[in-house]
C-alpha cells in the first residue's frame, strides 16, 4: 500500500512540475471544445437544442480515457527511453504491486482529470449531472479499463514505443466514432455496429445517462456491465504482458 502511495506521490509531483503542459490538457483544450462545439456551434445548428448534453458528455470520457494513457505511458516509456524502469523493478515489492500501483493511479489520474471537465462544462454550458453517483461510477469504470488496456497494448509488443504507435493509429477513430462529439442513438447501421467497437461509446452513453437519464441513451446497466466485465477480463492479459515484459528485464 505504501508503494502505491509512492507512485501516487510521484505522479502528482511529476505533473507539477510540468505545469503547462498538465493545464493545457486537463484545462484549455477541453474548455476550447466546449465552448466552441457546445457553446457557439450548437446554437448554430439546425434543431440542436440540447446538443451541450450530447457533446459534454463525450468531452469528459475522452479526459477519462487519455489520462490513463498520458499517466501510465509516462511510466513505462520513461523507463524505456531514460532507463528509469530499473528503478522500481529494484523496490522491495512483487511485479503485481507494481501492476496495480500503475493501474491505480492511471484510474485516479481518469478520474481528477474528468472531474475538472465535468467542473468546466458547469462554468461553460451551465451543465449539471443529474446523478454525481452515476457519473463516479462510469468514469471510474472507464479510466480502470483504460488503465489496463494502455499497459496491454504498451508492453505486448517487443518495445514500448511500438505500442506508443498503435494508441497513435487507435486514438482518432476511439474520438470521432466512439460516440463523443454525438450520440449512439444519432447513428444508422452501418455505423451503428462500428461505434461498438469502441470503449469510448460505452463510457460516453455512460455519462450521458448520468446527465440526461430521460435522453435517448444505452441502457446504464448494460454500459456498466460491459465496462466491468471488459476490464475484469483485460486485467489477465495486462498482468501477461507486464509480468512477460518485466520478469526479464531486457530493454
Amino acid at each position: 500500500m505504501n508503494f502505491i502511495f509512492a507512485l501516487l506521490h510521484r505522479n502528482l509531483i511529476a505533473s507539477s512540475t510540468s505545469a503547462k503542459l498538465t493545464l493545457s490538457r486537463t484545462v484549455i483544450q477541453p474548455t476550447i471544445y466546449l465552448l466552441v462545439f457546445g457553446h457557439i456551434i450548437g446554437r448554430m445548428m439546425p434543431g440542436s437544442i440540447g446538443y451541450s448534453e450530447v457533446m459534454a458528455p463525450g468531452m469528459i470520457a475522452i479526459a477519462a480515457v487519455s489520462a490513463p494513457l498520458v499517466t501510465i505511458s509516462g511510466y513505462i516509456l520513461s523507463g524505456y527511453f531514460f532507463r528509469t524502469m530499473e528503478a522500481w523493478l529494484l523496490a522491495p515489492v512483487s511485479l503485481r504491486t507494481i501492476l496495480i500501483a500503475m493501474v491505480v493511479s492511471g484510474t485516479f489520474s481518469g478520474i481528477a482529470n474528468s472531474l475538472v471537465v465535468v467542473l468546466i462544462a458547469w462554468l461553460v454550458l451551465g451543465l449539471v449531472p443529474a446523478s454525481v453517483f452515476t457519473l463516479l461510477l462510469v468514469v471510474a469504470a472507464g479510466s480502470l479499463l483504460f488503465s489496463l488496456f494502455t499497459l496491454t497494448v504498451l508492453l505486448l509488443p517487443v518495445r514500448p514505443d511500438k505500442g506508443q504507435e498503435v494508441f497513435s493509429f487507435l486514438m482518432m477513430p476511439m474520438t470521432f466514432f466512439g460516440c463523443t462529439f454525438y450520440s449512439f442513438d444519432m447513428l444508422e447501421p452501418p455505423y451503428r455496429y462500428f461505434a461498438l467497437l469502441f470503449p469510448t461509446t460505452y463510457i460516453s452513453e455512460g455519462l450521458r445517462a448520468a446527465y440526461a437519464p430521460t435522453a435517448p441513451h444505452m441502457e446504464l446497466s448494460a454500459v456498466l456491465t460491459g465496462l466491468v466485465v471488459a476490464a475484469f477480463l483485460l486485467f489477465p492479459l495486462a498482468d501477461f504482458a507486464f509480468r512477460r515484459r518485466l520478469g526479464h528485464f531486457t530493454w
